[in-house]
């Protein structure tokens, strides 16, 4: 059905309800129109900014009678400019309960078997979801008098210049202003992406909690050695452990890191502990942001699994191993596979490291390995997903169902994908058991465990 909206438009709405980038969703002659920093309940005046034939975008004029009871002032001062974060004004306990119902939504959508609604679980939040991510990736430019770093507006390439990020450690943040000091000081050149001219386009720091130790990486548009030599001054920078530097020559590139990221002084990787494990970090290995929920994510998954330490289990899409080593000494064996070279050699080293015997972290896709083991006698007894945001293979899909492991542990990102893959595991395939996780508290980013068993 054709509508007859148009942009610029002013239309009352009432919210209904939260959508998975974090906007309230409302209706308007069965037109979903999206609104960001609207709450369910909440009547608005809003004023469309985007037209399609499916679904209307719009930004709020005023609201007409009574905020919703869950809303709050958010604390960041540049919330409503950047993009870093999508629910502040929300809070935090109803943060918990939308990430629950966008989760139990995906699975209406997409899972097309009856679910008992018990099997979904609440959602484990934090105690304090401030300063939690130990990674900050940002921008660089030149404000006339120095270097400065931001992130950028919502959908645009427009930087928001950021003193100070809430959800940012307090470590990366100090650091970022002594590493922008010295290289202005030094009048290092940063790139600027209309004229495509300059040296520096992004910093990107990693804070070990464990060690306390920074890793740094410049991101460069072009070898430019003068930058690199006073790159060297940032080890001087307190906790700064190493400095690195990458090429990325990319003018539309979204990724940060471009071409192998080379060292320039001090070590190699960082230290940071799971639990009892410690975990070896070269600056490309991927490693969950948020420390302590991704120890309470693995915690969770342990006792979901009711390991009974005579499992083989695989870890699918391993990375640097922290999985498969963080449950190696509940099961009698642990294999892990990863098509990233290095993290596989990082997941090898870390084993090492730890003294765990009972794990090996191969590189390739998973199903050429499965075969392989396969034909030696060797088959798992639980598989442990972690994929990327796009969900597992479907040739790994069609392969367990032709060939079903008794329990499969599904950790997702995005709930739309893991329902999907869920929905096409269902025919050999019930799930015990739906965990939501708070992995990035003020975003609409929710994680989630799943247990299949083997019918």
């Amino acid at each position: 059905m054709a509508n007859d909206l148009k942009k610029n438009q002013e239309i009352l709405l009432t919210i209904k309800r939260i959508g998975i980038n974090g906007e309230g969703i409302g209706y308007y002659k069965r037109l979903a129109v999206f609104v960001d920093g609207a709450l369910p309940g909440e009547e608005v005046v809003v004023r469309l900014t985007e037209v399609y034939p499916q679904y209307a975008k719009a930004a709020i004029v005023r609201l007409k009678g009574d905020a919703s009871p869950m809303r709050i002032k958010p604390l960041c001062p540049y919330y409503e400019k950047c993009g870093g974060c999508s629910l502040q004004h929300a809070k935090y306990q109803f943060q918990l309960d939308i990430k629950k119902a966008l989760v139990e939504e995906a699975f209406t959508k997409y899972y097309h078997k009856e679910l008992n609604p018990k099997i979904f679980k609440e959602t484990i939040g934090m105690e304090e979801p401030w300063c939690y991510r130990n990674k900050a990736k940002h921008p660089v430019r030149f404000d006339g008098e120095k270097l400065v770093t931001g992130l950028y507006e919502e959908n645009t390439l427009r930087l928001v210049y950021i003193e100070d990020c809430l959800v940012e450690k307090k470590d990366l943040q100090k650091c970022i202003k002594q590493i922008c000091e010295v290289l202005t000081k030094h009048q290092v050149i940063a790139y600027h992406p209309k004229s495509r001219e300059g040296v520096l386009r992004h910093i990107v720091v990693r804070s070990s909690t464990y060690s306390g130790e920074i890793q740094v990486t410049l991101i460069l548009y072009k070898e430019d050695e003068r930058t690199i030599k006073i790159a060297k001054e940032l080890i001087k920078i307190p906790h700064v452990a190493s400095v690195n530097y990458s090429i990325n020559n990319e003018t539309d590139a979204l990724e940060n890191f471009g071409s192998p990221t080379k060292l320039i002084i001090g070590e190699e990787t960082i230290t940071e502990a799971i639990g009892d494990y410690h975990f070896k970090l070269l600056p490309m290995s991927f490693f969950q942001l948020n420390l302590s929920q991704t120890t309470k994510l693995y915690q969770e998954l342990t006792n979901i699994a009711k390991f009974n330490g005579s499992e083989k289990v695989l870890d699918a899409y391993c990375g640097v191993g922290t999985i498969g080593l963080f449950i190696s000494g509940k099961v009698k064996e642990v294999r892990g596979i990863d098509n990233n070279v290095q993290a596989i050699q990082n997941a090898n080293d870390n084993a090492k490291l730890n003294k765990v015997e009972n794990a090996m972290f191969y590189h390739g896709e998973v199903l050429p390995h499965l075969y392989q083991f396969a034909k030696k006698g060797w088959t798992p007894d639980v598989l442990i997903v972690d994929p990327p945001r796009t969900g597992m293979d479907l040739n790994l899909i069609h392969y367990l169902q032709e060939h079903p492991v008794a329990k499969i542990i599904y950790v997702s990102c995005n709930p739309a994908t893991l329902a999907k893959n869920c929905n096409h595991l269902s025919s050999k395939y019930h799930i015990l058991n739906i965990q939501p996780l708070d992995m990035f508290p003020q975003t609409a980013n929710v994680e989630c465990i799943v247990c299949l068993n083997h019918k």
